[in-house]
């Protein structure tokens, strides 16, 4: 579920006429709304966070120490797709990961109660392959 805009419009609406009794300048409100327009994945914000964070946003402006330079849409894309495939990566190798560990524990299973699966033994030569071949009793 995504920050919408009227969510970002109204706490800026609060802070306007409650805490800092004027205006936000239109530069900070375009930066606010673009910065905030997603939640941070995979949680979101909790709730009064994303207040929190407008509001402190705001008074860096005030007090100059916030760049509202808006990134490159096309760079931020970039950026986006490149994050993106390095959690592609990190989810296959874990998926790897746990496929062969599931295997090797199906199998240790199987093997403890006299069953035997057909991934246990070679394709070509109908006997037991690695582990299996050391302990092969039955």
């Amino acid at each position: 579920m995504g920050t919408n805009d009227k969510e970002i419009k109204g706490i800026i609406k609060v802070l306007e006429t409650d805490v800092f009794y004027q205006k936000l300048p239109l530069e900070l409100r375009r930066y606010l709304l673009a910065t905030y327009a997603e939640d941070p994945w995979p949680y979101g914000y909790d709730d009064g966070q994303l207040f929190y964070y407008i509001q402190q946003d705001a008074r860096a402006y005030f007090i100059g120490k916030l760049d509202t330079t808006l990134p490159d849409p096309l760079e931020k894309a970039k950026e986006e797709i490149a994050y993106l495939r390095g959690l592609y990566a990190d989810a296959m190798r874990e998926i790897q990961d746990l496929n062969g560990y599931i295997e090797e524990e199906l199998h240790e299973l199987l093997w403890s109660q006299g069953i035997i699966s057909s991934r246990m033994f070679s394709s070509d030569s109908g006997t037991f392959e690695g582990t299996y071949k050391e302990h092969n009793t039955l």
